[in-house]
């Protein structure tokens, strides 16, 4: 296009210049000689259109939002019935606590007694022990003041049998016989009178010592002899 418009240009300044050169005086004639014509412009190829993005899908339409649901105000509770299981609650509390302070009062009762019985049980046990051990003292006594006496007894060989004479003696403190009571004859008289000579003859008796605890036992002390051949 750019050509066209060169070469009609160029061929509107030729018609021009005959028609000026046919009203002026012919000017010496100068001539250009070119070897070649310019070149021809060269157009520029249009540069490729760019292709545009494609738009973006359109979001999916949002749900409406919804509702805001009023939340109703609870009823206010009665003062009254407020007052009142306030009160049945303070009662339960101290029901409570009193059935707990009944039931610690009761286990502390039972453990006390408990305690008083196993002191009691130790009490006695100690006392049992305490007599059993007096009285195998006291028994230890009779057998060697039995023995003495029968060790001094005189009795005839013509006393059979078994007889057996009951006998009641107060001792003086270190073993000295006072008196002598026969309190259940033998049924043999020659045995009851061997046996009487035989406690005299014994003293003083093997007794406890005079300050001892187990002396008292011995001031009227009853025998029974049976005789042993």
């Amino acid at each position: 296009m750019f050509l066209a418009v060169l070469v009609h240009a160029a061929f509107f300044s030729l018609i021009v210049l005959g028609v000026t050169w046919q009203n002026r005086p012919a000017p010496p004639v100068q001539a250009e000689l070119w070897d070649k014509l310019p070149p021809a412009p060269v157009a520029k190829a249009p540069e490729p259109r760019k292709a545009e993005p494609e738009p973006p899908a359109p979001e999916p339409p949002k749900p409406p939002p919804k509702p805001v649901e009023e939340k109703a105000e609870p009823p206010k509770p009665d003062p009254a019935i407020t007052r009142k299981l306030e009160l049945e609650k303070r009662e339960a509390e101290r029901r409570e606590k009193k059935k707990e302070e009944e039931a610690k009062k009761k286990r502390e009762e039972e453990k006390r007694r408990q305690e008083e019985e196993r002191a009691r049980a130790e009490v006695e046990k100690a006392r049992t022990a305490a007599a059993a051990a007096r009285k195998s003292e006291i028994d230890r006594y009779v057998d060697n003041i039995r023995a003495k006496i029968r060790g001094r007894a005189n009795v005839p060989d013509t006393v059979t049998g078994n007889p057996e004479v009951h006998v009641l003696i107060r001792i003086l403190p270190g073993g000295e016989v006072l008196d002598i009571a026969i309190t259940k004859r033998s049924g043999n008289p020659t045995y009851d009178t061997a046996i009487e000579r035989a406690i005299r003859s014994a003293a003083p008796l093997p007794v406890p010592p005079a300050d001892s605890e187990l002396f008292p036992q011995f001031r009227n002390l009853t025998l029974n002899i049976r005789h042993e051949r």
